[in-house]
């Protein structure tokens, strides 16, 4: 019994002070670990030193002091750390690689290439000795030899295939991109399920042409030779999309769909990342392929639809298409002359409506009717027909009130603010409070006070959306409070004025908004609001065409507003407007020096200092 007592009175001291011990253990590895993820090796280093003094028996401590004392390049020290560790362990084929490393890095090849072979022969078969020789060797920039020991490698464990993606990142790194893609063409043949992940590794060094050419190359070569191989397909036809040439990645996909047996669902497929990459010509030709070849599949309403939107942003890119010229069949919605030259593009959209009016594309297609006769044209009488007759069955049933949303945005345009905000006042309840789209309906709602002079109601409207920090919104919320808070003091007339302005040119009223930009010159000379009222002017002259107005507007600014703290942005844009619309090299430059001497911590002094630039290669 007294033995027992003691027994326990031993553990009731030893134990906590073990606990306490280890604890203090694993604090101290992570201090090293985060100090060596930081970069700072001195520090980890020490930490280290004090835990693998304590266990030196322990290979996390010891691999933390090689890699640090390898990082400070204290190579004798890793050296002799090294051979110190090989006497208590000689069967650690790892020391002898690492020590053999180091040989490498000083130039003593002979001397590195025995220690390796010391290393492979305590287990030729070990896939690992080969790998971090070939480290050793990349880190050396022996692109050449770390492939010959990954292939050595490869023969002594009978795996053709092993170490392919290591071979492959050597031979890219050694700039023969053939090689690198034949690895990973043969381990793709291996392993069809590993597109994804050879995609991931061919795109590290795909920016460079010589790169991109060769895996191209390599690539149709073994689709011409094998065509039936889907996995070769679709990396030949990825590759062609990374060159951006996409009518060539259209032929590819016709090949994986009638291999496959899609009928038509790869060529949509491929039409829709077409989209997504803005290649609209190709993405409208695939999309109108699959839905004429296949018209009974489930796929061709949605395939009709999206033919039409990438014509519609084809259009709104590059310019009316052919295959958009206008027909003999006029719409049968009410538009201003401008809508003859978007007829093709409307025409596609009211047949889609017709034959599938109970479907959400019908639907859509409306909406888009809406959205061109509105944004590309101004035509705000045929888009708010067309708007109200779908917005209630596109909120109800497909459960989307953007078509409510832009009759609000129409109804600005047109110069009701009490009607459009009542308009965005029924949209909120039909919106999840998380959701993006209420936010931007309530950002709407308070430009619509703005507009109306009502500052104070604007800023409540904003406070709720300037707490969602970081997003596109609360800094346009940001912009328009700080608008109010700077230039509504002493009297808020002239601000009253500026927002007008703003709203005039929302009306596409450009002549009134420069005439109303005037008069706050004119009538507030002493107002800090002037210096906005300059800038819209020129902005409003130049969006005009009245490029001469535009630039006496600016440099009328730059004489009269001595100390204002925008003359920055004013010097700016005067001299882009000057190097872009007046072709006046020698002004433009004179005025980005100017920018750069008066301003130098600008916003804008990166992009003075890269169109002097531009322009000196563009006359040298």
């Amino acid at each position: 019994m007294k033995y027992m007592v003691l027994l326990v009175v031993f553990l009731a001291v030893a134990l906590p002070r073990a606990h306490g011990q280890a604890a203090d253990e694993i604090n101290t590895l992570r201090l090293a670990q985060t100090y060596e993820q930081a970069g700072k090796h001195e520090e980890a280093l020490r930490f280290y030193q004090d835990l693998f003094r304590q266990r030196p028996s322990n290979s996390s401590y010891f691999e933390g002091v090689r890699r640090t004392l390898t990082a400070l390049k204290r190579y004798d020290e890793v050296a002799s750390l090294l051979r110190q560790r090989l006497a208590q362990y000689p069967q650690d084929f790892t020391l002898r690689v690492f020590l053999g490393g180091l040989r490498l890095q000083s130039g003593q090849v002979d001397s590195a290439a025995d220690e390796w072979e010391k290393a492979i022969a305590i287990n030729p078969k070990n896939a690992q000795a080969y790998s971090l020789i070939a480290d050793q060797c990349v880190n050396a920039r022996e692109y050449t030899r770390a492939i010959d020991y990954l292939n050595r490698g490869r023969e002594a464990l009978g795996s053709p295939t092993m170490y392919a993606f290591d071979i492959a990142r050597a031979c890219a790194m050694n700039m023969d991109f053939d090689a690198a893609m034949d690895e990973y063409i043969g381990y793709l043949r291996a392993a069809p399920q590993t597109l994804y992940q050879i995609q991931q590794q061919i795109s590290m060094f795909s920016d460079l042409p010589q790169a991109l050419e060769a895996a191209v190359r390599r690539a149709r070569e073994q689709v011409d030779d094998t065509p039936d191989n889907e996995a070769l397909q679709y990396l030949l036809a990825w590759l062609y999309m990374e060159r951006k040439d996409y009518p060539s990645a259209l032929t590819v996909y016709r090949a994986i769909d009638r291999l496959k047996g899609s009928e038509g669902v790869e060529i949509v497929k491929f039409a829709t990342r077409a989209f997504n990459d803005r290649a609209f010509a190709v993405a409208a030709q695939a999309f109108g392929e699959a839905a004429s070849q296949y018209p009974r599949a489930a796929f061709v309403p949605d395939a009709e639809f999206q033919r039409a939107r990438s014509l519609e942003e084809l259009y709104a890119v590059e310019g009316l298409p052919d295959v958009l010229e206008p027909g003999a069949n006029a719409t049968q919605y009410p538009s201003s002359e401008a809508v003859t030259s978007y007829e093709g593009a409307i025409t596609l959209y009211e047949e889609i409506a017709r034959k599938y009016p109970d479907q959400a594309v019908g639907n859509e297609s409306l909406y888009r009717i809406g959205y061109i006769k509105f944004h590309r044209f101004g035509d705000t009488d045929g888009a708010l027909e067309i708007l109200r007759q779908i917005a209630d069955t596109r909120r109800r049933v497909f459960g989307n009130p953007d078509a409510d949303v832009l009759i609000g945005d129409i109804l600005v345009a047109r110069g009701d603010l009490d009607a459009a905000i009542a308009q965005y006042d029924m949209v909120l309840p039909a919106t999840n409070p998380r959701d993006l789209l209420q936010r931007e309906v309530r950002f709407k709602t308070a430009e619509a006070f703005f507009f109306k002079g009502d500052f104070d109601t604007v800023l409540v409207q904003l406070e709720p959306l300037i707490e969602d920090v970081g997003s596109d919104i609360a800094n346009d919320a940001l912009d328009l409070s700080a608008l109010i808070a700077q230039y509504r003091q002493p009297g808020e007339v002239p601000l009253q004025r500026y927002a007008t302005a703003l709203f005039l040119e929302r009306q596409r009223k450009y002549s009134e908004a420069a005439a109303m930009t005037q008069d706050i010159i004119t009538e507030f000379p002493s107002s800090d609001l002037v210096d906005l009222a300059y800038l819209k002017l020129a902005q409003l002259q130049r969006n005009s065409g009245q490029i001469q107005d535009a630039a006496a507007s600016y440099q009328a600014f730059l004489d009269a507003r001595q100390d204002s703290f925008l003359r920055d942005r004013g010097m700016f844009q005067l001299a882009e407007l000057r190097e872009r619309e007046l072709d006046d090299a020698a002004g433009a430059i004179t005025l980005y020096q100017q920018l750069l001497s008066d301003f130098p911590f600008s916003q804008f002094a990166a992009r003075a200092r890269e169109r002097i630039l531009n322009l000196r290669k563009g006359n040298s």
